[in-house]
């Protein structure tokens, strides 16, 4: 089973999770608001509605994001009112973190979150040790097959705190960020599999797929 948490584009591989505005009815998906598509008011209810359904097993992607035009005070106050959904309604955080760490760990002391943060997209190896410290879950997308960075920061990366992803990337499969994985890991592609399956049905609880 190769388990993809986080797609922007839904492929015939019943075990991924969908980055979507709607509910999905055949599929498990996420639900969120980047701060990119939120400069007019933003009808809360609908997320919160949205996100009770069954197929929707997390809230996200959702954080802050400095190269965006929003002010960092909105995109605060806009982070922290899907936090409280994600809270109210028992689903773990997809983060969208860009040149804010400092402030998403600080928000994430204040509110002392009972669900699970996972950082999407990980590229940023200088912030590993405190993304661990903090608790935070990490996934790694395609980006691992070509960043060398990346190659050498997955090999101190429990494995039992990570996840893969594909995001937004046509060009390779979440079977290409698998292997490439397990070779950096040396490890063989079944354990890297089942590991991470564990670590999706005990994150995502609404995770029902094998």
């Amino acid at each position: 089973m190769l388990i993809n948490i986080h797609t922007h584009h839904p492929s015939i591989n019943p075990n991924e999770i969908v980055n979507s505005e709607q509910i999905l009815t055949d599929k498990y998906f996420s639900v969120g608001v980047l701060p990119i598509e939120a400069m007019s008011p933003y009808d809360f209810e609908s997320i919160e509605h949205i996100s009770t359904h069954k197929n929707c097993i997390a809230l996200g992607e959702i954080g802050l994001d400095k190269t965006y035009t929003m002010t960092l005070s909105q995109q605060i106050e806009l982070f922290i009112k899907q936090v409280f959904i994600s809270e109210k309604n028992k689903l773990p955080v997809i983060l969208h973190c860009v040149k804010s760490w400092n402030e998403i760990l600080q928000i994430k002391k204040e509110i002392k979150p009972n669900q699970p943060w996972i950082m999407h997209g990980f590229r940023k190896v200088n912030l590993l040790a405190s993304i661990l410290e903090s608790e935070t879950y990490i996934s790694i997308g395609t980006a691992i097959i070509w960043d060398k960075k990346l190659q050498e920061t997955i090999k101190k990366i429990p494995i039992d705190r990570l996840f893969l992803e594909t995001d937004n990337d046509k060009q390779y499969t979440i079977h290409d960020v698998y292997e490439k994985v397990a070779t950096l890991k040396n490890i063989s592609l079944q354990t890297l599999k089942d590991q991470l399956y564990l670590n999706t049905v005990n994150t995502f609880k609404k995770w029902k797929i094998g």
